[in-house]
């Protein structure tokens, strides 16, 4: 691996609220609250990741396979939102969609010292500075051997120590209330597209397990989503990088983008048998479309065409951002099917965007300028 990395750890304030429900030195309905106020902080670091992914996979002009992993990845973080909203509502936290809209450049105050995410066009560099950095497990693995293990309070063991809260049972009755309020969740079962990943032949869809379909109305359900987002990052074990899916873990599915190919089992690679020898991942410079860094539609205006194509842009991401928060915040049974369409439409409004972000490309080459894509959040509409 090209790059050591000293682990991302939370800020101070969230560990101590940890502890103080951990300790039982706050109980009952301050418990409950202060893990909704937790969650809402995971709500804001996996909303964070998706535009900085994003952007990188938009710029990608070529380089199918690539662009396709990282649209994966952050396919798969709008589902780890999901699980925490569905959590938050679980528990009877309201989730709070708007309030965890970045703006970028964007320091991760979640994160001590916080992080910066910018939105940049994709290099391999971005990838082992900022991507594997944000994905690293706690003990990272290089096949064949292991990277210097990491500080206490990572991302990982906010996670952990969240399940640990539920399934210790430390807010006696946080989930009383599930089942009569499963109205306000969204059930989800993805659609991937076949990755190549095995090998060059491999057309695998890679799929959730049955039991991931984001309901949660009891502890078990809790426990079995949360578990599911951290072996996402990490892989299920520090010497096991692979998914339940079957496919690497995001930081080593990210590493693999270096390395050319996928990581894989290998019986011929020990002592820990698994090797980067799937899937090609080739890369070509010339594939990518390299955007202006944090570009805003403020600074086009001397250019109406390509501002026009990033305007349009951003009206559907925040579409999009309207759409979750009316998912997720549905006022009674009666809005159901409202608050379902409302997610659905949030979806498709998310898979459209890849042909809007062309667009801006386009016409930016046409006037030589490097516009990139925005991701300006324009406001919760009249009914969010």
């Amino acid at each position: 691996m090209a790059s050591n990395y000293s682990p991302l750890t939370i800020n101070r304030k969230l560990g101590a609220n940890l502890r103080a429900i951990q300790t039982t030195e706050i109980q009952g309905e301050d418990a409950r609250q202060t893990l909704g106020g937790l969650l809402q902080s995971a709500l804001q670091l996996e909303f964070a990741t998706i535009p900085t992914y994003l952007s990188a996979a938009f710029s990608l002009t070529a380089n199918g396979k690539i662009s396709d992993l990282i649209l994966r990845a952050a396919i798969e973080e709008m589902l780890h939102m999901t699980a925490v909203a569905n959590l938050m509502n679980a528990i009877g936290t309201a989730p709070d969609i708007v309030a965890a809209v970045p703006d970028y450049p964007h320091h991760l105050t979640v994160l001590e010292p916080p992080l910066q995410l910018d939105l940049r066009s994709f290099s391999l560099d971005l990838v082992k500075d900022l991507f594997m950095r944000i994905e690293a497990p706690e003990d990272p693995v290089e096949f064949p051997s292991l990277a210097p293990a990491a500080e206490p309070r990572t991302i990982g063991q906010f996670y952990a120590s969240i399940i640990d809260i539920i399934e210790s049972g430390k807010i006696p009755g946080l989930f009383d209330n599930a089942v009569r309020d499963a109205y306000k969740q969204r059930e989800v079962r993805p659609n991937f597209k076949p990755i190549a990943y095995l090998n060059n032949q491999d057309t695998g869809r890679y799929p959730l397990k049955p039991e991931i379909d984001f309901r949660i109305t009891d502890k078990a359900s809790a426990v079995r989503h949360l578990s599911w987002v951290v072996d996402q990052g990490e892989g299920s074990a520090p010497f096991d990088p692979l998914t339940s899916e079957g496919l690497p873990g995001h930081y080593y599915r990210f590493e693999s983008i270096i390395k050319s190919r996928f990581l894989v089992k290998d019986e011929n690679a020990q002592p820990l048998g698994y090797s980067f020898s799937g899937g090609d991942l080739p890369f070509d410079p010339a594939g990518v479309h390299e955007f202006d860094t944090n570009a805003k539609i403020r600074n086009y205006d001397a250019f109406p065409t390509v501002r026009r194509q990033m305007k349009l842009f951003n009206d559907s991401y925040t579409s999009m951002i309207n759409s979750l928060h009316q998912a997720f915040n549905c006022p009674g049974p009666d809005q159901q099917e409202q608050a379902k369409e409302a997610y659905s439409q949030a979806l498709d409004t998310m898979r459209t965007m890849p042909n809007v972000a062309t667009a801006i490309i386009q016409k930016a080459k046409e006037k030589n300028i490097k516009a990139g894509v925005p991701f300006e959040f324009t406001g919760p509409s009249p009914t969010s």
